[in-house]
């Protein structure tokens, strides 16, 4: 997959932007707060249709502006394609469209076209981090390359939120539990139905995250990632327990937790309360390894969610890299671009232009208060 050109009118500090971008590597280098990463986020956000900084999309706007536009036109194994978002102000309320080759689509048909990997500062957390980080980078890995998965993940979460609404109202107000059946039902299909492709996704991840994470320490550790999914006895259920995690597990689990999910008004399991444990030699790596090792292992996990779109869809994503090279010491740094190099369409942003090496056909861009020049 490869970018050629992105545009943006009245974006972040942007008023209007075009870019063209025939390399496969592009560096965006300069100070500071001058607009970098908003490139990047043109490019997230044409591929997820939300941003990788904030919940709220108006924040996108540039200031006074009550109109915006953003979009790419890209390559792929189907063809050449361009998508384009528009987020704007219409009497009193914000509308939002999304073009796919100028027709208007839904957003589960629009996620998966683009695809796209980031990998920033806050990723060197995915290891000891809190579980949504995992969650959040694992339910978008698969989410890329599944929409049916993504169209189980829109549905859960909307059932979830529903069914914690009711808990609270039965916690504040009274009633009787029987009225959590029809939402329970619906939960149950659903939660089964992401855990079971949970499951089959990190049989894949797990071997090529492991052979990755290999290479980097030259053979001399081993990474494995497990599935953490606790029953409500307290008991970790893992791949090999998958059978466990169906519709009965998740029936029989929210009739046991109906008291105790309304005395705290919210569901207490589920695959929103699921996690990734990665195991260095066999013991957790997020209690137990340096840092060094720690991120090891996030880089081997960003650059095992490229393999693995590569080898489910037949090409790479392009990856999308904020000002993470000056997080990285001088050998994780190199073995990231020997891992790229000549295959995957990355976009880089520094402050130090000389912390990428001049490798062939390398695209050098300097920013300076929202104004592009690209150097050799």
């Amino acid at each position: 997959m490869k970018i050629s050109r992105l545009y943006a009118v009245n974006f972040r500090n942007y008023s209007s932007c075009e870019l063209l971008l025939p390399s496969m590597i592009n560096v965006f280098y300069g100070a500071n707060a001058q607009g970098k990463t908003n490139l990047l986020e043109v490019i997230f956000y044409s591929a997820f249709g939300l941003s990788h900084r904030t919940t709220a999309e108006e924040e996108l706007l540039r200031l006074g502006t009550e109109a915006m536009a953003a979009g790419v036109e890209y390559e792929s194994y189907s063809g050449r394609h361009e998508v384009r978002l528009k987020k704007y102000r219409q009497q009193e309320r914000w509308k939002k469209e999304i073009l796919l080759d100028g027709a208007k689509v839904r957003p589960k048909e629009h996620y998966g076209a683009l695809n796209a990997v980031m990998f920033s500062p806050e990723d060197l957390q995915l290891v000891k981090g809190e579980p949504a980080l995992r969650r959040r980078f694992f339910d978008m890995q698969i989410s890329q390359t599944d929409p049916v998965y993504y169209d189980l993940l829109v549905k859960y979460n909307r059932v979830l939120l529903q069914r914690n609404r009711l808990l609270k109202e039965l916690r504040d107000e009274g009633g009787d539990g029987a009225a959590l059946r029809p939402w329970d039902e619906e939960f149950i299909r659903l939660a089964a139905g992401i855990t079971k492709k949970r499951l089959a996704a990190l049989a894949k991840l797990e071997g090529i995250a492991a052979d990755i994470y290999a290479s980097l320490t030259s053979n001399k550790e081993q990474l494995a990632v497990r599935y953490e999914l606790k029953a409500n006895n307290g008991q970790l259920l893992y791949p090999a327990d998958g059978a466990a995690c169906g519709e009965e597990f998740y029936r029989r689990s929210l009739a046991e937790r109906q008291r105790v999910d309304i005395l705290r008004g919210n569901t207490g399991v589920g695959p929103h309360r699921d996690d990734l444990q990665l195991l260095l030699n066999g013991t957790s790596l997020r209690s137990f390894g340096s840092q060094g090792q720690q991120r090891s292992g996030a880089l081997a996990l960003k650059l095992s969610q490229l393999e693995y779109v590569r080898r489910q869809l037949g090409e790479f994503p392009v990856l999308l890299l904020d000002d993470v090279m000056s997080e990285l010491d001088n050998s994780r740094r190199a073995q990231l671009l020997r891992f790229i190099d000549g295959r995957v369409q990355t976009f880089i942003t520094v402050n130090d232009r000389e912390l990428i090496p001049a490798l062939a056909g390398n695209a050098y861009f300097k920013i300076e208060n929202g104004v592009i020049s690209e150097e050799k």
